[in-house]
């Protein structure tokens, strides 16, 4: 018998892995009790990082309580959380049911990649991949300038038009490239 190797983790760099795990299974139409579980973890190491190095309220879990009315701060959040703490907790509730929509984990994904990258200065080419895909797929959220999108529009029909194995398979190669 070998002896097992240990791994010294940083929270970053745990957070970092279970990024690129969810984004290979989000691409695979992995799990989607597997990849929001993942999701949440990384979201919240990244989230309480950011938090303790003074940065902004990331706006899925923190900034949107700016915009709900006083008194049901308490209320939302636990909507916000409900599926995360299902998944890993059945103290109170072991005989439940959730309805759970797997695209409520698609937008932590994408703010937790983007916090990541404020926290550390690095992109990694499956955050990129999943950006271009999210970006893509949700024009209509994001407020860029005309010419960036009239950019996205372009390429956009190319990425919309193909499965999201099929957009993984031919976009990460391209994206190894370090980003600029």
């Amino acid at each position: 018998m070998t002896e097992r190797q240990k791994l010294t983790i940083s929270k970053l760099d745990a957070a970092k892995r279970q990024l690129e795990t969810v984004i290979r299974l989000y691409f695979v139409y992995g799990d989607p009790v597997a990849i929001h579980t993942l999701t949440s973890a990384a979201y919240n190491v990244v989230r309480d990082i950011n938090k303790k190095r003074g940065g902004s309220p990331l706006i899925a879990k923190d900034g949107f309580l700016d915009y709900i009315k006083e008194g049901h701060e308490k209320e939302v959040r636990d909507l916000i959380n409900g599926a995360e703490n299902f998944f890993k907790h059945a103290d109170r509730d072991h005989d439940s049911t959730i309805d759970f929509n797997p695209e409520q984990s698609e937008f932590l994904i994408l703010e937790a990649c983007g916090t990541y990258w404020k926290l550390t200065g690095e992109f990694p080419p499956l955050f990129r991949v999943y950006q271009s895909w999210f970006i893509a797929h949700h024009q209509v959220l994001f407020n860029f300038p005309e010419e960036q999108k009239r950019l996205i529009a372009l390429s956009a029909s190319a990425v919309t038009t193909v499965s999201r194995e099929q957009f993984f398979t031919q976009a990460l190669p391209a994206l190894m490239k370090p980003y600029a």
